[in-house]
């Protein structure tokens, strides 16, 4: 039976040749499920993919693109168990991961701290602390954009006010690395007493209004406090703007316009895009890279990295500043190591091979 190009075959198939243009010669394998059916299906089939990728302890790391819907209570309608009990159910499948030496990446989403288009603090991703959340930055770039110059003078954190169209308020326009606070985990002991952990400083640039976005005419800076777990853990460039190619082959659906009936085309096409999708993958095999070169495993990040984060020559390139340097809400802390729009920032990989290296001895 011939496939059809959905979205789950997109984002498998771009998870596979990021994390393969990275590490070229690592094994990989893909675990799928079907996410058909009701809306209880996708977190079920979420939890059991990772149940049996980290049962089977063959891969020593993890990375999904795929949200469980955890943490989206308007959405929940799973009666044989409560949000709290999946996510303390998640947790501990991730603590067996952390406890084999597997190191679990995911994707922190595409759209700021709005994970649903109407409302802040729904996270559609796991927000696990076993988890390496990734968010996402944009790389410098000049181009014109809707016959306007657009530029970005140096990395930052990616969210994209400034690209789209003024009048333009489809929620789809505005994208950015997701980050903010978890609604169901606290703050993980590896993060309490971070500069910039549970404090945060935000730009009310976008208005929600009817199901549409809107530039804020006269937007505000807002500060103030968290007291549960931080997001994300590091970013790297997720920007459309310089971003990713990857190739896709399948059939494409149509409808016949005298019949109606559904029409499959083979299809074979190059698609380039953006998101944490590509970065969580590309996170993933760099960990690969570097488990090659140690005598043991990597294992769980988080521990490790915010301790590097605050050690001399750390392996982070900060995002501190306050203006052009936002996820679509959060900005970035000055003076502060992290922030909820890039996490700890992104990475200087050999200088993290390194500080991995120096922990092994």
């Amino acid at each position: 039976m011939n496939k059809i190009i959905s979205a789950g075959q997109m984002e498998a198939t771009l998870d596979v040749e990021s994390a393969s243009a990275i590490a070229p010669k690592a094994g990989i394998d893909l675990y799928t499920a079907d996410t058909t059916g009701s809306k209880t299906t996708l977190p079920s089939s979420f939890y059991t993919n990772f149940m049996t990728a980290i049962s089977n302890n063959y891969d020593q790391q993890l990375t999904s693109s795929m949200a469980p819907g955890a943490e989206v209570a308007a959405d929940w309608s799973d009666k044989s168990a409560t949000i709290n009990q999946y996510n303390d159910a998640f947790n501990l499948l991730l603590e067996q991961a952390a406890a084999q030496g597997i190191t679990v990446f995911q994707v922190s989403g595409d759209r700021g701290p709005w994970a649903v288009s109407s409302a802040k603090e729904n996270h559609l991703t796991s927000t696990s602390p076993y988890q390496v959340i990734v968010g996402g930055t944009t790389l410098p770039y000049q181009k014109v954009i809707e016959a306007k110059v657009v530029t970005v003078e140096k990395e930052r954190a990616w969210g994209d006010t400034y690209s789209s169209p003024e009048k333009d308020t489809k929620y789809s326009s505005f994208s950015g690395g997701g980050g903010g606070f978890s609604a169901l985990n606290p703050t993980p002991r590896y993060q309490l007493g971070v500069p910039g952990v549970n404090t945060f400083r935000a730009i009310s640039y976008l208005t929600f209004k009817n199901g549409k976005y809107s530039l804020t005419k006269d937007p505000q800076v807002i500060t103030g406090t968290g007291n549960s777990r931080n997001l994300p853990d590091v970013a790297g460039n997720a920007d459309a703007q310089n971003g990713y190619a990857s190739f896709v082959s399948g059939n494409k659906v149509t409808l016949n316009a005298k019949t109606h009936k559904p029409v499959m085309t083979p299809t074979q096409m190059w698609v380039v895009d953006g998101g944490t999708s590509f970065t969580t993958p590309q996170m993933a095999a760099a960990n690969a890279v570097i488990n090659s070169g140690l005598k043991t495993q990597v294992g769980f990040w988080n521990p490790q990295i915010y301790k590097f984060a605050q050690e001399a020559d750390s392996p982070f390139n900060v995002l501190d500043d306050a203006e052009n340097n936002d996820n679509l809400y959060y900005t970035g802390q000055p003076g502060m190591l992290y922030n909820q729009a890039t996490g700890l920032e992104s990475i200087n990989f050999e200088k993290l091979f390194g500080k991995f290296s120096q922990n092994q001895g």
